[in-house]
């Protein structure tokens, strides 16, 4: 029994390497001490923004229009950037605060892409958190301890709507229409639907962040669950549960693929099926991420500690990967590899042919639970990744398809 263990331990640990080395990320800015990045926001494929603050009152506006490759930084000496929304990729809004005493809480506008910024207007209170803009015209900003402020006119005024102590620090907010907004608070789920007039609480919900697919279906992320409504937040069902999840950002690309920043483990994970399983991807270093934003399944952004910026184009997975170039005989899909595992495993499949090719993975009641595979691969051997930390211990299986016809299935163990 020893001697399992001692095996089990060793392939975890070479797999270990395995993950750090091969991420499915790329840094694309530099390290810059004490700063971190609080919100990025990708317009189009080529187009983005991201913002964050010093440990002191300054801050800093991050723009590309190059997919990333190049960032330009904008510094504000007495200007936290706590928080941005674009409605294009021209016209956008930051918010912050400065050490004025007069006007502390600053809303500037552009309509040049972040070139140049005129005030939009300013506000007596000290922390504004969170933006968001339904439509051209009606946006909402959330401060601490129940601030909030309306606009009617596209930032040209904003109407105090405070109340007192409705809600803590703001984490997200989200405009389904121009009346009904949900803000999370890590507490709880606070929604309006009438423009911040009024607020109810669900304290049932330790809320965080959101994201709406269309104006009925939404998915919230909170503290140790995953919810999910399909009537437009009148009610919501936890559809995945995990005391280590705590998710604090949440992107949907469609109604199945979804990405989420957690906290405590700060990783970044994702599901395939619609939010009811999700798989953290492989860990990037010591990075603790805030914020990302995917532009479609496979091109994403994430940011967080030390202003670093990190691109994927693969969905952020590395599940697959290629060992040799030597033109196997036939299609094979291996065995996992330890098996029992726990948590992660890996295996061999060979193509004998350029194919298009399609591995996912399966409970024991046969709901998919996992894509591992699915591009046109070229003749060779690969070697794909299986990690199931954020499922239940139990029986899977996982089955190859080559062109769209099943060409093998192998069942793995997960003992935890």
């Amino acid at each position: 029994m020893n001697t399992v263990k001692s095996f089990l331990i060793i392939a975890l640990l070479s797999m270990s390497s395995f993950v750090f080395s091969q991420s499915g990320w790329q840094v694309v800015t530099d390290s810059i001490p004490n700063f971190y990045l609080e919100t990025i926001q990708m317009t189009s494929l080529n187009t983005g923004y991201a913002c964050g603050s010093f440990i002191n009152s300054s801050g800093s506006f991050f723009r590309t229009t190059n997919g990333g490759t190049n960032w330009l930084r904008t510094d504000y000496q007495n200007l936290s950037v706590d928080d941005i929304f674009f409605l294009n990729d021209m016209t956008g809004y930051v918010i912050g605060y400065t050490s004025s005493p007069f006007y502390p809480g600053k809303i500037l506008m552009t309509m040049d892409g972040g070139l140049t910024w005129g005030r939009s207007d300013s506000v007596a209170y000290f922390n504004l958190f969170k933006i968001k803009f339904y439509d051209a015209n009606t946006g909402f900003i959330a401060g601490k301890t129940g601030k909030a402020f309306v606009t009617t006119n596209g930032g040209t005024n904003w109407t105090d709507r405070s109340l007192i102590f409705t809600w803590n620090a703001p984490v997200d907010i989200w405009c389904l229409t121009a009346d009904k907004w949900f803000l999370g608070d890590g507490q709880r789920l606070n929604v309006t639907t009438n423009q911040g007039f009024n607020w109810t609480s669900d304290y049932g919900i330790a809320a965080n962040t959101f994201y709406f697919i269309n104006g009925t279906t939404g998915f919230c992320g909170g503290v140790g669950s995953i919810y999910k409504t399909t009537n437009s937040g009148v009610s919501w069902i936890a559809i995945f549960t995990n005391d280590s999840t705590n998710s604090i950002g949440l992107q949907f690309t469609d109604n199945n693929t979804g990405y989420s920043v957690n906290w405590s483990p700060n990783r970044i994970s994702k599901t395939t099926n619609g939010g009811y399983n999700w798989t953290f991807l492989p860990a990037i270093s010591n990075m603790n991420f805030l914020c990302l934003s995917f532009v479609n399944n496979l091109t994403g952004f994430a940011a967080g500690y030390y202003g670093r910026i990190y691109k994927t184009t693969n969905g952020g997975s590395v599940f697959v990967s290629n060992i040799s170039n030597k033109i196997p005989d036939r299609f094979e899909l291996g065995q996992n590899y330890p098996n029992p595992f726990n948590q992660s495993t890996i295996f061999n499949l060979q193509c004998s042919m350029k194919s298009d090719v399609t591995v996912k993975v399966y409970d024991a009641a046969g709901r998919e639970v996992q894509t591992l595979v699915n591009e046109m691969l070229e003749p060779g051997t690969y070697q794909v990744r299986f990690d199931g930390s954020g499922l239940s211990s139990g029986l899977f299986y996982y089955r190859m398809t080559v062109d769209g016809r099943q060409a093998a299935v192998k069942k793995m163990i997960m003992i935890k």
